[in-house]
């Protein structure tokens, strides 16, 4: 691809300024155009981000895509319009890099895939674990190369997200398209995914909410795999963040905890032996944006796409309709 790669972005809220902060390193990428539906969000992004000050702006995202040369497209907009979005960039044969999760419902996911296969162009998740040195370093270990196939996996994290939501769209069902299983818990599910190497047999979820909340704040998700077990816990209404991984293997133990602003891992053999896992060890750490950007130019394939967004969304659907039911719901 002759020149810099060309982005725009639609959606110019919080999320926007950490990717447009992200861009000031050597990515080989400029951002042109912004598109938001609300002026004062442009604006106060190119305060935030005065790389971006040349940037052109525009109200609808259609009419970016109609002026605009783009190599690829940032859908940092509230989940609810994540599909239509994805798919009016495909069809103008610009790549995407879209928001977790990457649409609220089963059926959306496959329209995205269906139109990711059929155009040949990148659809990228921002899934940042998937480029993060601890967990990219984690997926070598639970593996056949290191202590072998998960047998057990337990995933939690917790976090003040229903202070930092409260009054905004993602706090609005309607908009976010649930609640912090929606939302934040897109990680994990996505990390637990991952890490088993597909979809569950079945899951079992319980979710819970306060009063003057129209959507979960927490979650306790059993899912069984073939030949796997896992267990996933949110808490969205905590006083800190805190995330904690454990993942039990035929040839011992990996622990991961990222705790008052503190991460680390550590690995146990079955003999309870404590092993070496130095930072040299670590493979560099990226992110989604980084990724996204090489995928277009073809040095990389994209960390996270839409078969993971789609196996996403089938796994919290089944838990929904578990929650709902109040019994397992099978997945295959």
């Amino acid at each position: 691809m002759a020149g810099r790669v060309k982005l725009g972005f639609i959606g110019c809220g919080m999320i926007a300024q950490f990717h447009a902060r992200a861009l000031t390193e050597d990515l080989g990428a400029e951002v042109v155009a912004l598109s938001d539906v609300k002026k004062e969000s442009i604006t106060s992004l190119k305060r935030a981000a005065p790389q971006l000050r040349d940037a052109r702006e525009y109200s609808d995202y259609v009419e970016m895509f109609e002026k605009e040369q783009l190599d690829g497209v940032l859908v940092l907009t509230p989940h609810i319009y994540h599909k239509e979005q994805v798919l009016e960039a495909l069809k103008r044969g610009v790549h995407v890099l879209v928001e977790k999760p990457m649409v609220t419902g089963v059926n959306e996911a496959r329209e995205i895939l269906s139109a990711a296969e059929s155009t040949g162009l990148v659809v990228a998740l921002a899934y940042q674990r998937r480029t993060d040195g601890y967990f990219t370093h984690i997926k070598q270990l639970v593996s056949g190369d290191g202590l072998g196939e998960p047998l057990y996996i337990e995933h939690q994290l917790s976090q003040d997200w229903a202070g930092l939501s409260k009054g905004t769209w993602r706090a609005d069902p309607r908009l976010a398209g649930g609640g912090f299983l929606m939302d934040s818990g897109s990680h994990i599910v996505d990390m637990v995914l991952w890490y088993a190497g597909g979809l569950p047999l079945e899951v079992f979820a319980t979710l819970s909410s306060k009063e003057g909340w129209g959507a979960e704040l927490m979650a306790s998700i059993s899912a069984r795999f073939r030949g796997c077990v896992a267990s996933v816990s949110l808490m969205g209404d905590a006083p800190i963040w805190s995330e904690r991984l454990r993942i039990y293997c035929p040839g011992g133990l990996v622990s991961y905890l990222d705790e008052l602003g503190s991460r680390r891992v550590w690995v146990m053999d079955r003999e309870a032996k404590r092993l070496s896992a130095p930072w040299k060890e670590l493979p560099k750490h990226s992110s989604p944006l980084a990724n996204f950007v090489r995928a277009i130019v073809g040095e990389e394939k994209p960390a996270a796409g839409p078969v993971d967004g789609l196996r996403v969304a089938m796994f919290k659907e089944a838990c929904y309709r578990s929650a709902e039911k109040g019994a397992p719901v099978k997945l295959a």
